[in-house]
């Protein structure tokens, strides 16, 4: 029998199942999809059955297709934000409220008008949103009160996975950290942040380090799921933060860009950094003792996949879209594009912020189009970097998640960044060779984290080009005076939506 590790991936849009050698290869993975609901504008949800059974099919299907292997640990890193509340005998008592639902802008606000938005950000390291977990609790307990009234603990999309698996509730550093419930310099949950929102501390779970083996798999979920009753599980992390790993996000400067459905620009530090303007997040790392400064745009990817969806029937191949970028000079035309499609996180945190196209002439073409989407993410990522930059240098960018495989993207981020970017040999499996580390480290198959760096193939590298740097140094000023701009006109058709 051949050892291996089971890591699970559990996004916005599906699971992941895969399965890793006990040197960090992938020899086999499988996706199982499913989809958020959308009731109400701005509301976004997922039922966490369809969870357990994407997890549930998933490893049945690597596991049959590789009958040879000997699972020696699972670990599961999941979406993060969420809003779960599990009664007393660990049933989901509904859908979870997912990381993008904003329905809980008021309560943020009653919050930090309790607390200062200043004090709440240097308590948990993050600005207060409606997107993070608290909110959406103190909603459900004024909105859905026969709901509260029935919960026993509040947790994490992986979380639910590893109480199915194991039948214990804890949760991670990590995930705790995006509840906004969570003091990171003390490492335990805020008394002072609950106080103000009301909400008792025995709702949220234990929190244990990443690499913790909080059980085994029961022989229950071994029948739903076929992975072998008795195998060890870790508490693993949010995804976000796993792919820390999966980037080699281990020393001090060390940076990446996960571009996925939404977008996150990191950089680790050797000590905890406080963004005073409440633009950027601060997180543990999964690594004891350290932390990632860092920051989290709604969408990326999404934008991306909403581009193609709206902008031709039936939508383009992926490889038609980037010919028609490529017909596009640096610049798109003159063109802008805000990527603001779910609101904003960093650097505005702004939930009622809205996309829009800026610049359009008659003689605007459809490449143009893609090309502004791209070039939009792109920008503002680049004020996410410049803030970064006034800590910490950075030297160059590791960039994973399905963005990453557009060759013109990659350019783009390199251009308007002015840094080299460097494309893994997987740009996908970052998520997931991190979760195989924790799992890994857990259980005493690798010694320590530092193993991330040799799980690390570059494939290319990008380097930018100057004279498209130069252009975009300037659209990138304008792209953010153009937020500032619009941010009132924004506002008010959230307002005329019913948004508000």
């Amino acid at each position: 029998m051949i050892p291996c590790i089971l890591a699970h991936d559990l996004g916005t849009s599906g699971n992941k199942a895969s399965l890793f050698g006990t040197d960090g290869k992938l020899l086999d993975s499988a996706v199982v999809p499913y989809s958020p609901l959308y009731p109400k504008p701005g509301w976004a949800e997922e039922d966490p059955w369809q969870w357990w059974h994407a997890v549930c099919e998933a490893a049945r299907t690597v596991l049959e297709r590789n009958p040879g292997v000997l699972v020696e640990v699972v670990a599961v890193s999941g979406q993060m934000m969420g809003c779960l509340a599990l009664d007393k005998d660990g049933v989901p008592l509904g859908n979870s409220l997912i990381w993008s639902d904003a329905r809980a802008e008021a309560e943020c606000e009653r919050i930090t008008g309790r607390l200062t938005r200043e004090r709440y950000n240097r308590i948990t390291g993050q600005p207060p949103s409606a997107s993070y977990s608290l909110p959406k609790i103190l909603w459900q307990k004024e909105h859905v009160p026969e709901l509260y009234g029935k919960a026993y603990k509040y947790i994490q999309a992986k979380d639910f996975i590893n109480f199915m698996l194991t039948g214990r509730l804890v949760t991670d550093p990590t995930d705790a950290a995006y509840t906004i419930a969570y003091d990171i310099s003390r490492q335990d949950w805020s008394d002072e942040v609950l106080e103000c929102a009301e909400i008792p501390r025995f709702l949220f779970p234990e929190v244990v380090p990443c690499e913790t083996m909080i059980g085994k798999v029961t022989k229950k979920a071994s029948l739903s799921c076929g992975v072998p009753e008795g195998t060890p599980v870790v508490a693993g992390a949010g995804d976000g933060s796993a792919a820390h790993l999966g980037a080699a996000c281990t020393e001090p400067g060390d940076s990446y860009l996960c571009l996925g459905s939404s977008t996150w620009l990191v950089t680790e530090t050797e000590r905890l950094i406080l963004d005073r303007e409440g633009r950027m997040q601060s997180e543990p790392h999964v690594i004891p003792g350290r932390y990632v400064y860092l920051g989290t745009m709604q969408t990326g990817g999404l934008a991306h996949s909403w581009a193609r969806s709206r902008m031709s029937l039936p939508p383009l191949s992926y490889g038609a879209i980037e010919e028609l970028v490529l017909e596009s000079r640096p610049g798109a035309g003159g063109m802008l594009f805000l990527p603001y499609l779910m609101g904003e996180r960093s650097p505005w945190y702004d939930l009622r912020a809205r996309g829009a196209f800026l610049g359009l002439r008659q003689e605007t073409a459809q490449g143009d189009f893609y090309r502004a989407v791209m070039e939009g993410v792109a920008f503002n990522l680049k004020l996410l970097l410049n803030v970064i930059e006034q800590d910490t240098k950075v030297e160059e960018i590791v960039l994973i998640g399905g963005g990453g495989k557009s060759h013109v993207w990659r350019q783009i981020l390199a251009d308007v960044f002015q840094k080299t970017i460097c494309i893994p040999s997987n740009v996908e499996e970052g998520t997931s060779i991190g979760g195989a580390l924790i799992a890994g480290v857990g259980v005493g198959i690798f010694p320590d984290y530092s193993v991330a760096k040799d799980f690390l193939q570059i494939a290319e590298t990008v380097e930018p080009n100057l004279e498209a740097a130069a252009r975009y140094e300037a659209m990138c000023r304008i792209f953010e005076d153009a937020y500032g701009s619009l941010r009132e006109i924004s506002h008010r058709l959230s307002a005329l939506s019913g948004e508000e």
